[in-house]
């Protein structure tokens, strides 16, 4: 039970603490269908951008808010007991295991093989279909499946429906992959019949994951928004790309080979990646990278034109890439079709607004944006994605320098657009799912850098491979790998942090800190009044009012730098830092 008394709401109020503080104010919240939109208390976020991101009017909840404060001021009100929804957490730990296994560490390995033999072709290539499988399906797939269950209710506000199924999903899923990573590459004709067996598994795994984002979707009575087509665009591609997978290994098991045909290969695994997970990247980006980046909501008549485009276009790819050996007609398809694809992309980022500038309806936010670079950056990725996709018609069908362009456009859009999605999103949105801060943002900063240093050199190496040759080009492709593994590496161990914490752990007052000898421009807001409480009446006098709350030093003071506070309240910087030190050396 907690003794209710009225919290001054501003924009940087922080939801969690107000529903602490002020539980009367959970109505307001239940009646928009926000009750736990993250967290078990709500989310760490500012109010203002809460209210952006969720598509509620701010002045509309404050005011409702401030009316359920004064109604149920002074009474005694128990904050509910949320249970912790981590439906996406056996997802996405999974997803990091395989990566940092199968996935980029193998790939590591094997990219400094090929650096040392001075040959793409001297490695088995079973071998690079299992690698490659367990990154689109167990790293990328196992991701977004994850990611999904959790954020469509929300975003749909509805309750996912067959929640049990969630966790058949797993199994099958897990096995599925597993089978195939493991079976393929193996020249043993006696264990053969697990590879169809691991395509049986992964399909039904889909299929019940299609089944129950698909009903959680139509059971919404939220209006139908354009993001909605996208991701049941992605959810019909998803599926499509399963079913071929399953046909395409059941070949290999009855030929009795142990290679998908490249011809069959390489195309399917565009469709997957165009198909299925751009649309789920799209649509997710559709519904959240305005609030997120603080921008103007999407170009809706363009986002539409590229939904268009791309759904008539991936299935005209697949086909005549797969018979551009065979046929004339198809392969002078198979050269068109990549430039509508490519004209989508870029048209995609300019519907998106994605390097607009900001509208600066929440710069007066104090929190945590280090997301913003690493979305942004994966946009310009997916430029160089598409750029890359245009130019490869005119180098010459199946030559090698070619091949060596199909190869850097692979990682460009694996490592570099959805990898890079990926990380921005998950550093953004998982905390926020616990109502906590990321465990590290200096750790999601190297992260970023190594990331796009590896991405770097094995992208345009790789390129450079290709029209040249030349051998120094190969031991930058194996280089490119360990930088992978590394950012990948401190990603996941941040990440894995970030979801086992189950509060947000705060310094405390009691343990020995750094003496503050002067307040420079860096300096934290709380670490000033925790040490010369003295300075309080320095704040206050200076129109820093909410600082009177000790709820809000405790949590905006952790945030804010000087110099950011300053800032929000339009205050001299010099004169501030001159009084708050002043105030500091009289008491020395």
């Amino acid at each position: 039970m907690l003794q209710s008394f009225r919290m001054e709401i501003n924009r940087n109020t922080i939801i969690k603490d107000l529903i602490e503080t002020n539980p009367e104010t959970l109505a307001v919240f239940k009646k928009y269908n926000l009750v736990i939109a993250g967290g078990v208390r709500g989310p760490n976020e500012p109010i203002a951008f809460f209210a952006k991101a969720h598509e509620v009017d701010y002045d509309t909840l404050v005011k409702e808010l401030n009316e359920a404060i004064e109604k149920g001021g002074g009474e005694h009100i128990e904050i509910p007991k949320f249970e912790e929804d981590k439906i996406y957490e056996k997802f996405i730990k999974t997803a990091i295991v395989l990566t940092l296994s199968v996935g980029v560490t193998f790939g590591a390995i094997v990219l400094s093989y090929i650096a040392f033999k001075l040959n793409f072709n001297s490695v088995y290539y079973a071998l690079i279909q299992a690698h490659g499988h367990a990154q689109i399906y167990g790293w990328v797939g196992l991701c977004i499946m994850g990611f999904a269950l959790y954020i469509i209710p929300r975003v749909k506000n509805t309750e996912l429906r067959h929640r049990s199924l969630a966790n058949i999903i797993y199994g099958f899923a897990i096995i599925g992959i597993s089978l195939r990573t493991v079976v393929q590459p193996i020249p043993y004709s006696s264990i053969r019949f697990l590879v169809p067996i691991s395509a049986i598994f992964e399909a039904l795994a889909i299929c019940l994951f299609a089944f129950v984002i698909l009903r959680t979707i139509l059971s919404s009575k939220e209006k139908i928004g354009v993001f909605d087509k996208y991701f049941k665009a992605g959810i019909i591609w998803f599926l499509i790309a399963t079913f071929m997978n399953l046909g395409m290994v059941f070949h290999l098991y009855r030929h009795a080979i142990y290679e998908i045909p490249r011809n069959y290969f390489s195309p399917y695994v565009h469709l997957y990646l165009f198909g299925f997970v751009l649309m789920f990247i799209f649509a997710i980006n559709i519904r959240t990278v305005y609030a997120f980046l603080d921008i103007k909501p999407v170009r809706g008549k363009v986002i539409n034109l590229v939904f268009l485009i791309l759904n008539i276009s991936i299935p005209i790819y697949y086909i005549t890439h797969m018979l551009a050996d065979k046929y004339v007609v198809a392969f002078r398809f198979s050269q068109f079709i990549v430039f509508p694809i490519g004209f989508a992309f870029f048209a995609f980022i300019y519907g998106l607004r994605i390097f607009e500038r900001s509208t600066k309806e929440l710069q007066d936010i104090v929190m945590d944006r280090s997301y913003a670079k690493t979305i942004r950056t994966a946009y310009l990725w997916l430029i160089v994605s598409a750029v890359i996709l245009l130019v490869m018609p005119f180098l010459g069908h199946g030559t090698e320098v070619q091949k060596r362009f199909h190869g850097s456009l692979n990682h460009a859009i694996t490592v570099g657009f959805i990898t890079m999605m990926i990380i921005g999103y998950a550093s953004k949105m998982i905390p926020t799912f616990k109502g906590i801060n990321m465990h590290s943002i200096k750790i999601s900063n190297l992260t970023f850098i190594l990331l796009n240093f590896g991405c770097f050199l094995r992208v345009f190496s790789q390129i450079l491979v290709g029209t040249s040759g030349k051998p120094v080009f190969y031991a930058v492709v194996g280089s490119s790998g360990w930088f992978e593994l590394a950012a990948l590496s401190l990603f996941g161990y941040n990440l894995w942090k970030t979801m086992n914490t189950t509060q947000e752990t705060k310094p405390s007052t009691t343990t020995a800190t750094k003496k503050l000898t002067e307040v420079t421009k860096d300096t934290k807001v709380f670490d000033v009044v925790d040490q010369y409480p003295e300075t309080l009446q320095i704040f206050l006098d200076f129109g820093f009012s909410q600082m009177s709350n000790v709820v809000m030093r405790n949590t905006m003071g952790r945030v804010a730098s000087i110099d950011m506070a300053t800032k929000m309240h339009n205050v001299d910087l010099d004169k501030f830092l001159k009084a708050l030190n002043d105030k500091i050396a009289a008491k020395s």
